[in-house]
């Protein structure tokens, strides 16, 4: 493989490597107090695919709650303006659904059959109670009380609904299409030129 071939495909992969979009994304996280304030999960996602989604939790010592965040203004991070598309708590119960788990003596949330649109979105969670007020500011007030620690698993996933599903994928996976393309154009660029130099050289 020769040198301008070489930095084509180390271009590619650094411009569009990373996890492929999928039906399925899921991060864990390990909630924790200090005083009483307690830490709050979030998962970023981008949808890649327009469709529907199930959004739920897997917390199997905490008692969690669910807010669904759109990046409206996409800057990456959730603001004041940043509309709240749904929000759950407690309706992934043991015979509810058969893919949501029982947390404990509590129950996981779930936010079912949610249409998302293409754009990025947030999956903020953390141990009751929880308001979105606290969600936007990324800390859990507490009111005083003792808050439930230990790892949650978010997910989203369109794996129930087929051809209605959509696609997702790890906010830092998703390529820049316009941009990575002018890059790699103008390593081309630059390979012909240097080729061309070498066959006046060479002739």
């Amino acid at each position: 493989m020769t040198k301008f071939a070489s930095l084509i495909v180390a271009a590619s992969l650094a411009l569009f490597g990373g996890p492929a979009a999928a039906s399925t994304l899921s991060a864990t996280h390990t909630l924790t107090q200090a005083g009483t304030v307690g830490s709050v999960s979030t998962l970023q996602f981008q949808v890649t695919q327009a469709g529907l989604f199930d959004i739920y939790t897997d917390g199997p010592t905490i008692d969690p709650v669910l807010y669904l965040i759109a990046d409206r203004d996409g800057n990456g991070a959730i603001d004041a303006s940043d509309p709240l598309i749904a929000s759950n708590d407690d309706s992934c119960r043991v015979g509810f659904r058969s893919f949501c788990n029982q947390a404990g003596a509590w129950h996981n949330s779930l936010i079912e059959a949610q249409s998302l649109s293409l754009g990025t979105y947030f999956a903020v969670v953390s141990d009751y109670s929880f308001s979105v007020s606290e969600a936007r500011n990324g800390v859990n007030g507490r009111l005083g009380e003792t808050q439930l620690v230990g790892d949650v698993t978010t997910f989203v996933t369109s794996a129930r609904y087929s051809t209605r599903g959509g696609t997702v994928a790890p906010v830092s996976a998703v390529p820049l299409p316009a941009s990575g393309f002018m890059m790699l154009g103008a390593f081309a660029m630059l390979g012909a030129g240097a080729a061309s130099r070498r066959r006046r050289r060479s002739a």
